[in-house]
């Protein structure tokens, strides 16, 4: 059986996938063996028959439509021969060393561990790919600043050494786990087409007794945003899938009076102290950075009068939705 089961969720972004398939290609190490999975979101531009030549040692799966995150990396779970998987980005360049790092302490850790480590941009500068779960003090940026200024003095909460940390959350753009956690949690939840996804899944873990893991002395390169920021339209719909996954996300882990007042502050400052903001940019349309503002105005008062439509949270784009 092989290790390690590289698997990479792509949409449209070939020239990065690229890089991340070259320095897996080139990996060649004696403490593992690995294989590498490609689920292609419908990118339904032709270019993933080209990549298959180019890479043939690698397996591509395109996939029926762009069903989300969530979802494509569960097709490529489900077509994997690994005892372990690896849930890379396609925008990431990885090493040897952080696979075997990563492995090594996947393999002792409990069951039901999330295991990453630290990443880098091309310039040197360091990601913060790791977080804090949901509460009704961080909702939103304003609120992150407040709650850091009053309640939480340091700079990093969260319990570390100098080898490790220990945050709530890790980023799905690197995230290693054993087979066997992945199916007892059973898989990624593909109600989030776009973010929290990750948030999710690390949650369940920790109500199973998993660790979050951050290896501080494995790093990966990541260079995000390429396919997310393609055009004013595209950033408009992945910042509004943010905010909506929010609200994903607090139905499914929240209720009572905490999920009503979650709910009810998220959706008064999009559409009462949003409305400013969108009018602005609607004014200034032909100023992209404020049109997007527009655009995410609009998109999130559809998703609302939607929910009151359909009874569900869900976006129209989860694959669950119409179920």
């Amino acid at each position: 059986m092989v290790d390690i089961s590289v698997i990479i969720v792509n949409f449209r972004g070939w020239k990065r996938l690229s890089q991340c398939l070259d320095s897996l290609n080139v990996i060649d190490d004696s403490r593992f063996s690995h294989e590498v999975i490609v689920v292609d979101n419908d990118s339904a531009d032709g270019m993933i028959d080209n990549f298959k030549v180019q890479f043939p040692k690698f397996t591509f799966i395109l996939n029926d439509g762009n069903f989300g995150f969530a979802n494509g990396c569960n097709l490529g779970a489900k077509n994997s021969h690994g005892s372990y998987m690896l849930f890379l980005n396609p925008d990431t360049i990885i090493n040897a060393e952080a696979l075997f790092v990563m492995l090594s302490e996947t393999r002792v850790r409990s069951l039901f561990s999330v295991i990453s480590c630290c990443q880098i941009k091309e310039n040197g500068s360091e990601e913060r790919p790791y977080g804090s779960y949901l509460t009704p003090f961080n909702l939103t940026g304003w609120l992150r600043a407040i709650n850091k200024i009053f309640i939480h003095h340091k700079e990093n909460p969260f319990s570390q050494d100098d080898n490790y940390l220990y945050p709530d959350w890790v980023s799905g753009s690197v995230i290693m786990l054993s087979k066997e956690s992945y199916n007892g949690l059973a898989g990624w939840d593909d109600d989030f087409w776009m973010y929290f996804e990750d948030v999710d899944l690390c949650y369940r873990a920790r109500l199973n007794g998993g660790e979050i893991v951050l290896i501080k002395t494995a790093c990966v390169e990541h260079n995000h945003g390429g396919a997310s920021r393609i055009n004013k339209q595209v950033t408009a719909l992945t910042k509004t899938c943010v905010n909506i996954s929010r609200h994903i996300y607090i139905s499914k882990h929240e209720s009572g009076w905490k999920s009503f007042y979650m709910h009810a502050f998220l959706i008064l400052d999009h559409v009462l102290f949003g409305l400013l903001p969108a009018i602005v940019g609607a004014i200034f349309f032909f100023i992209s950075s404020l049109n997007v503002i527009s655009l995410i105005y609009i998109q999130l008062l559809s998703y609302y009068l939607n929910v009151l439509r359909s009874g569900t949270w869900l976006s129209k784009r989860s694959l669950n939705y119409i179920k």
